[in-house]
Order: structure tokens, then sequence, then C-alpha cells
């Protein structure tokens, strides 16, 4: 058994199902678990690990204080906020050469004078409970404004596709995925369905990792549509809930230990 380590969860929901599986599977191995929310005085002691479960400015001031005296924090800190701008994060993956959606950064007040076709409209900063409409007239963007005002936004093209969202994640390299009917189509008689890693289209689980390595991201998501031109990422978000997927709480719990064992993927290239 690797040696007791003493992991720390950074977040508002330690009762998270992954997290909680995550910390009984550490425990059960003789390693200290114990949790930070972001909103209240640190915790004493210095950790092994850290494992970034919260994108708040709180939470990412904390998990950087743990960064200068050199602890490995999951997610880094600066890959983690890069992943909250959602401008930053098209210019990236399209800089690497990932199929990102062609992003722009727009004023929603004004957006009604510059929609010329259908249209995606996303907060700028990635955050719960966000932006996250179409538009296809002057007449929808004249709602949308009215309903977020002085929202910061960015606007993608409303791409052709089979109206569901793939979702995949990975842990340390290692995938899991599902489909979910995407918000912007019609209901369809269920909202989610299985999607097993090897039915994955050629192709597809190189581009998930890909994109980790571009972002520095050990936990992460990565969003995509199945469109007529190829896969289309539209979104990447660090450290997601990854719910109900077998196998992942043993598969972060690997990585934790691992990290605080000083064997920490490469740094993010992303920061």
């Amino acid at each position: 058994m690797s040696a007791r380590a003493h992991v720390r969860l950074l977040t508002a929901d330690p009762d998270h199902p992954l997290l909680a599986a995550t910390a009984a599977l550490l425990r059960a191995g003789g390693h200290a678990v114990d949790s930070q929310h972001p909103d209240v005085p640190e915790r004493p002691g210095v950790p092994d690990v850290c494992l970034l479960k919260a994108r708040t400015a709180q939470a990412l001031a904390l998990a950087a204080r743990l960064e200068e005296r050199g602890v490995p924090v999951l997610n880094p800190v600066a890959a983690t906020a890069f992943c909250q701008d959602r401008q930053r994060m098209a210019d990236l993956a399209l800089a690497a050469g990932l199929p990102f959606a062609p992003t722009r950064t727009a004023d929603l007040a004004a957006l009604d004078l510059a929609v010329d076709g259908p249209v995606v409209v996303k907060s700028l900063h990635s955050r719960r409970g966000d932006l996250v409409a179409a538009v296809h007239d002057a007449a929808d963007a004249r709602r949308l404004a009215a309903q977020w005002p002085g929202e910061p936004v960015v606007v993608q093209p409303l791409a052709r596709n089979d109206g569901w969202d793939h979702k995949l994640w990975a842990v340390d390299g290692r995938l899991f995925a599902e489909r979910r009917r995407s918000e912007l189509a019609a209901p369809a008689a269920v909202a989610r369905e299985e999607l097993p890693v090897a039915a994955l289209p050629d192709g597809w689980p190189e581009l998930v990792r890909t994109t980790g390595e571009v972002f520095g991201l050990q936990v992460y998501g990565v969003d995509i549509l199945d469109t007529p031109d190829g896969p289309l990422i539209v979104d990447v978000n660090a450290f997601p809930g990854i719910r109900g997927q077998a196998g992942a709480p043993e598969a972060l719990a690997a990585l934790a230990t691992a990290a605080a064992e000083g064997r920490l993927p490469a740094g993010a290239r992303a920061a």
C-alpha cells in the first residue's frame, strides 16, 4: 500500500457523489481526507495533495496558497482559472489546432444588430447557472438582453448536429462518457443515454486526451457535438461532477495518491 497521504477536498459540497466515493476509497486505503469550504477560514495543516472541486475566486485563492507551499493541486489553479473564460478557452483550443467552435466576444445589448444567422450565446465567464441560449433572430437577442442585463457573453455559430451533447470526461487519461439531450434541442423521450467509451467514434478518445494536455488538466470534461464536418468541441470544464460513472472514484483516488507521492503529470500548458 502507498504511504499514508493527507488529501484535502477544496469544495462547498464534500457530499458530492464523486467526492464522497473517492474520499471513502482513500480512507479505506489508510489515507487521511479532510474538506475545506472555500468561504471559511483556511484549515490548519498542509495536505499532501488538494482536489480543487470549486471555481470561485475564494477557492482559487486558497488553492494558490497551497501551491505556493509546494502542494500539488488537481487541477492546477492556473488551468482551472483559464477554463473560466470562454474566449481564452476558445483562443487556446483553436491555436492548438483543436476542432473548437469559432467564438467571439459580443455585447449582448447590441447583439440584435449583429445576428446574421442562428448562434449560441454563452456567458463569457463559465459558472453554475450561467447563460447558454440559442438566438435565431434580433427579437431573440433583445429578449435575452432584457433577461441578462450587463452579462458579458461570447457567441458561437449554431452548428448542425443530432441534438445530443456528448459529455466526455477524463481522470488522468481514463475516459468516461454519456450522451445528454442538448438544452438547445427539442425535448426527447430520454434526457440522457449511456455512451460506452468503446463505442466512441474513431479519434474521439485521442481528441479528449489531447485537449487535456493543451489545457494542462488532469480531471476535466469536454463537450462535443457530432456534426456533419466531424467532432466539434464547444466547452471544456475543469473538474466536472462525473456522476454515475463506474470507475471514476477509483481513478480519482489513484490520481490523488499518485500526486501526493510526487507522481503528478506534467504542468499546465495553459498557464
